[in-house]
């Protein structure tokens, strides 16, 4: 493996990662609590249902917070909006902008916007100061990627990626314990 194929960049807010285990760990200690506790467990279908509100809960923040991101790869540049995966070889990508959040241009002006780095408000006033170092990093990528004649004869896609195996895990994080709380 060349050293290009092994370099990989992965755009993410560092909010977004501070939040993906904020959250999710504190719905983890109030479940916890609750499910020791027992103070609304009391049968099967309770242990279920508390376990399905709270383990979706905070897959549907991991989705959000750490799951949505920017990937480029010598392959192409993948962006993951929540469930949406954008996959755009290097050969259609235009350019990589800053304008009310972090933009993807494609060769025919279509333009793809990432959730992780959406526009704001605040960030418009201020300039978007925190989105600055992954663009930076995603145009170099761009740079490094664009022209180096690795080009398939591929085109972009996008399509629904449902991560099945995340879900099953936050549930079964709350659902063991509540099924051993019986």
């Amino acid at each position: 493996m060349s050293e290009r194929e092994k370099k990989r960049v992965v755009a993410r807010k560092p909010v977004a990662i501070v939040l993906t285990v904020l959250v999710p760990g504190a719905l983890a200690l109030m479940g916890m609590y609750a499910i020791l506790e027992a103070a609304i467990i009391r049968s099967l279908a309770d242990a279920l249902v508390f376990s399905l509100i709270l383990g979706e809960s905070s897959f549907v923040i991991w989705l959000l917070a750490w799951h949505s991101k920017i990937r480029a790869t010598p392959r192409g540049l993948f962006v993951d909006n929540f469930l949406v995966v954008h996959e755009i070889p290097w050969h259609h990508v235009k350019d990589i902008v800053l304008e009310n959040g972090i933009l993807v241009v494609l060769d025919d002006d279509t333009v793809i916007g990432s959730l992780q780095f959406g526009g704001s408000v605040l960030g418009g006033i201020t300039g978007y100061p925190t989105f600055r170092r992954p663009l930076r990093r995603l145009q170099q990528a761009l740079a490094n990627y664009k022209d180096n004649g690795e080009h398939e004869a591929r085109e972009k896609k996008t399509y629904v990626r449902f991560p099945w195996i995340a879900a099953l895990a936050w549930f079964l994080l709350y659902a063991i314990p509540s099924l051993l709380q019986l």
